[in-house]
């Protein structure tokens, strides 16, 4: 469907059930929540080593280069304000090891998401969402990242409203949902999840039966690549709903959601080289990346070695769907499937929440019928 022929179908809707009126606006604000936004790599350094890292598991990352004085980044987030930027990916290595950075882009862009392994607390005067990684349960943190930082994390996010623990699945952790739901619900923390997406130079090492670098290449090289088959993913999807029915305090997903995210095969529609085409995370305007030089570069996503066919991350995931496809729009009921993904994409995403989420009262996720 082109952009009219959405608008119309839309109008159709509205018309139909003016009580989502309420609803489209907020999906509205949410969209342009999202309007200009960028990229930025705040570090090159992280301290921990997790298994497949989408930073360092990249054969086509240059080593580490000179960064720029906090002078220069404070004079680079002013150009970024006055360029209209809404909405800012704060990503790495580890963002938390920079936080005078990060403080440079306080009060300067509107949104911002952080992107922490959790093991070092983020001063509460830099107001933007923090996303905090999840691997697993004690025993699957130590596994996956050299050391058990889970509880570290919580303790440290305990109480504060700018934290959702992200928690990102693979054949090797999914046994572990329960449990994790648990340790959030009790100190009080949202939850989302991701899915784990191999990078290229990853796969490649996997493939070539590649012995182990005790880096971020350890586990993969015994047991094989950690991606859902399709059998694997409609336990995936199984984990979903029972997640959203056993914990809907604690979680922010959408069912609709986890229908399109568990489907087999590529998710996305992909060029003859294998890259994604109709991924939200392709770095093409009004979307930028910038490097931690403080260089605009292009490469062709938020990820740059992902491989595009396995790629389920949340990051693309959830930004190609600002837009209803044509699916979410043969019903009103259809329609608030899409409603109810860009509520938790708000939700997700954005802090401090708009004041319309104010307005909305809880209701009943809407399912997909047979």
């Amino acid at each position: 469907m082109n952009y009219r022929e959405t608008l119309e179908a839309i109008r159709r809707i509205l018309d139909a059930r003016p009580d989502l009126a309420v609803r489209h606006d907020l999906a509205k604000q949410v969209v342009r929540a999202f309007r200009v936004p960028a990229f930025y790599e705040m570090s090159q350094r992280c301290n921990l080593w997790c298994e497949g890292c989408y930073y360092f598991e990249n054969k086509d990352r240059n080593a580490r280069q000179d960064e720029q004085k906090i002078e220069s980044w404070q004079a680079f987030f002013e150009a970024e304000q006055l360029r209209n930027v809404s909405m800012a990916y704060f990503v790495g290595a580890e963002p938390a090891l920079e936080q005078d950075r990060l403080r440079a882009a306080a009060g300067r862009i509107p949104y911002g998401k952080i992107g922490t392994n959790g093991t070092i607390p983020i001063d509460k005067d830099i107001p933007f969402r923090i996303g905090v990684s999840v691997w697993g349960d004690k025993e699957t943190d130590t596994q996956l990242r050299g050391g058990s930082v889970l509880k570290k994390a919580l303790r440290n996010y305990e109480g504060d409203p700018r934290a959702i623990m992200l928690f990102t699945l693979s054949p090797w952790n999914l046994h572990t949902v329960p449990e994790v739901l648990k340790m959030c619900r009790d100190h009080g923390i949202p939850l989302t999840f991701s899915i784990f997406s191999p990078t290229q130079t990853y796969m490649e090492k996997i493939q070539a039966h590649q012995a182990p670098d005790n880096r971020f290449y350890r586990v993969a090289a015994s047991r094989g690549a950690p991606v859902f088959d399709d059998d694997g993913l409609k336990r995936l999807k199984d984990s979903f709903y029972w997640s959203l029915d056993n914990f809907a305090d604690t979680v922010l997903f959408s069912e609709a959601y986890a229908d399109w995210i568990c489907k087999p095969g590529p998710l996305y529609q992909l060029d003859e080289e294998g890259v994604a085409t109709n991924c939200a995370s392709r770095i093409r305007r009004p979307l930028r990346y910038h490097n931690a030089q403080l260089e605009s570069i292009t490469p062709k996503c938020c990820t740059p070695d992902i491989d595009c066919s396995e790629c389920r991350l949340y990051s693309g995931g959830w930004s190609s769907k600002f837009v209803p496809e044509a699916q979410y729009l043969t019903s009103p009921t259809a329609f608030e499937r899409w409603l109810d993904m860009l509520e938790v994409l708000g939700r997700i995403f954005l802090y401090p929440l708009p004041e319309i989420y104010q307005s909305l009262n809880q209701r009943e996720p809407v399912r997909e019928t047979a």
